[in-house]
């Protein structure tokens, strides 16, 4: 099992990876996704939401709304239970917790938070969100979202909302997008959604090798 996951797993990377034409990108995303897009493409990080958790959607929304005054802002890191940092951003339009999930301390975290900050590249600049949990008021807040190009992942559909991809799948549930699940267990959910096409073209859709599946 093992073995074949990873020949599909790099027969998929070699594919997402001849398709890219668009570089030097910044994905700001709420979740480990745009960590997980960028290794995979073989692209530089040019996030400061790499590998890391906003988990709260609304004050997600409020760090996108504000990005620039938010990236300005120290963060206070406080005391926790988890095996990684958690920092807050404490802001005017409320504050923001981050969740460093993949640094294995403050001194990491501060130091790539930093690093990352000036590789934002505005004009190529993409919003995916996870939206588990997401109400349907907050699908709708994330459409109104002053990013052009931008992707929320939901479990259900939203025909009225462009921005919207929806997973609809009865093997697929709450907390599966980052998780193998497809092609017996062989294959990311992520790659339900062509983030290849929307990082070249801006368009959201389907990824034509699983379409049916």
């Amino acid at each position: 099992m093992e073995l074949k996951k990873k020949i599909i797993k790099n027969i998929i990377r070699g594919y997402n990876r001849r398709r890219l034409k668009n570089k030097d990108f910044t994905i700001i995303a709420n979740t480990c996704l745009g960590g997980i897009i960028s290794h995979e493409l073989n692209q530089r990080f040019c996030s400061p939401t790499i590998n890391l958790g906003i988990r709260i959607h609304d004050e997600f929304f409020a760090f996108v709304e504000h990005l620039d005054y938010y990236l300005t802002l120290p963060l206070d890191f406080i005391p926790t239970e988890f095996h990684y940092p958690v920092a807050i951003l404490h802001g005017e339009y409320g504050d923001v917790t981050i969740y460093f999930t993949h640094y294995k301390n403050q001194e990491q975290a501060l130091n790539k938070w930093r690093e990352r900050i000036p590789r934002i590249n505005r004009d190529n600049m993409f919003l995916i969100m996870d939206g588990d949990n997401c109400s349907d008021e907050q699908v709708e807040h994330f459409g109104r979202l002053p990013i052009e190009k931008k992707v929320v992942i939901t479990m259900k559909m939203y025909p009225a909302i462009p921005s919207v991809f929806p997973i609809v799948h009865h093997k697929y549930k709450q907390g599966d997008l980052l998780k193998y699940g497809m092609m017996d267990e062989s294959v990311r959910w992520l790659e339900v959604f062509d983030y290849v096409h929307f990082l070249n073209t801006g368009e959201i859709r389907a990824n034509a090798l699983f379409r049916n599946k």
